[in-house]
């Protein structure tokens, strides 16, 4: 009795417009019929709608469903297009925020240390901090910007006075004639479309540097506007790194867990942190040592390649080759034979000291990259980002190997568990 009871209850309850096969055929017939509405709208509507509106659209229709493991992975992949649209959209308001957050990054360590040692309060060591940064950035500014920018000007000057005197050099250079005696070049023909081609891109370039310096304006906004954001910058970083331990929980958080930590991002952190701090530090002081001598002898644009050296510095072996050659070229075309000799001795010098009493001192933990694996990913990276990918290569890549690493040993985003993304391991 008590059987059929349960039995009749079963069909009742598969009737009933709530429950059984009527419930799953009346979803399915309504999100079949909302995705036609959707699909249409789209079509219709489209491109008058802003992508935010398309996503919204998209939860509410999916998120009734999101208990179905294909949903919650298509609701996911739709959140992270939509994420990196609003990147895109809004790289240039989220500027600065990223400028702070790598200070503070950087910086924090050393507002910690006074924390714990010395019973500093973090807001007072911030302070300090921050003061020291705008004070070092005023300096910069008024002393090292303007002799840079007065010998890039220099620099741009001679480099148009000796793409100009090109076409004399080729009809008078004695080293061609064996060229030409062999039939491998005509000389007039060489000098005539020379003469006739460098005159017109050296007006195209002359041309574009307005229209670059104009783009570089609206790109930044107003004058006020940079103004503005460049005094924002402090601001940000003495409350970031007062309360950098409290942003850095939240945005940790943000990530799956694996074994129930998030150990494998704070590993990562710690190198890539060890590796940035020290690779500035080794970048700055290379800039120092090649800059002084090649000042104190005279060296044509000594500013320029002592700065040089120090940013392409960040850049693991290519940076080296990349000054060598740079430098080279500078002092065969604007320099003395003795001006090049004595820049390739300073870079030698730098070099060596650097390998073997920098990088062991102050490198304190490396990335454990293999160089194969460090000069593909600088190529990668380059390919996609250009230079800045140069500089973002190596740090990166350390992060890409850490999660592969820890989804190599069982790391398994489980999306059919709670929709709030919990991580599983295989037992």
């Amino acid at each position: 009795m008590e059987d059929a009871q349960q039995t009749n209850g079963a069909t009742s309850q598969a009737d009933a417009p709530g429950g059984g096969i009527y419930s799953v055929v009346f979803q399915s017939l309504a999100v079949l019929g909302g995705l036609v509405a959707f699909v249409y709208l789209l079509i219709i509507e489209g491109a008058a709608l802003s992508p935010l509106v398309v996503a919204a659209a998209g939860l509410l229709l999916l998120w009734p469903l999101r208990e179905y493991k294909a949903i919650r992975a298509l609701l996911m992949a739709g959140g992270f297009v939509v994420s990196v649209w609003i990147l895109m959209r809004l790289g240039g308001v989220l500027t600065p925020f990223a400028i702070v957050f790598l200070l503070a990054y950087l910086l924090n360590p050393l507002v910690t240390k006074a924390h714990e040692r010395f019973k500093v309060k973090r807001w007072i060591s911030s302070l300090v901090l921050t003061m020291v940064f705008v004070g070092l950035f005023v300096l910069f500014v008024l002393l090292i910007v303007p002799t840079l920018a007065g010998q890039i000007e220099s620099l741009a000057t001679a480099a148009i006075e000796l793409v100009s005197g090109l076409p004399q050099w080729v009809a008078e250079a004695e080293v061609l004639n064996s060229l030409e005696r062999a039939g491998l070049i005509e000389r007039e023909t060489l000098t005539q479309q020379l003469a006739t081609f460098l005159p017109s891109q050296i007006s195209a370039i002359a041309s574009g540097i307005p229209s670059a310096a104009a783009s570089l304006t609206r790109s930044v906004g107003t004058l006020f506007g940079l103004i503005t954001t460049i005094a924002l910058i402090p601001v940000l970083l003495f409350y970031v790194l007062k309360d950098y331990h409290l942003i850095r929980e939240t945005i940790v958080n943000l990530f799956p867990r694996f074994k129930g930590s998030r150990d494998y991002l704070t590993h990562t952190s710690r190198v890539v942190g060890n590796y940035l701090r020290g690779q500035i530090t080794i970048s700055a002081l290379g800039a120092i040592i090649v800059t002084i001598p090649l000042v104190i002898f005279g060296v044509p644009f000594a500013l320029l390649i002592g700065l040089l050296t120090g940013l392409l510095n960040m850049i693991p072996n290519l940076g080296a080759i990349l000054t060598y050659i740079i430098g080279g070229l500078l002092m065969l075309a604007f320099g003395t034979i003795g001006d090049f000799f004595l820049v390739l001795g300073v870079l030698v010098g730098q070099s060596f000291l650097e390998q073997s009493v920098l990088t062991p001192n102050i490198m304190g933990q490396s990335v454990g990259l293999h160089p194969v694996l460090i000069i593909f990913s600088l190529f990668v990276f380059s390919a996609f980002f250009g230079f800045l990918g140069l500089l973002i290569a190596v740090p990166v890549t350390a992060l890409l190997v850490q999660v592969y690493k820890a989804y190599r040993e069982d790391f398994v985003i489980d999306i059919e568990a709670q929709p709030n993304l919990i991580v599983a391991t295989e037992q």
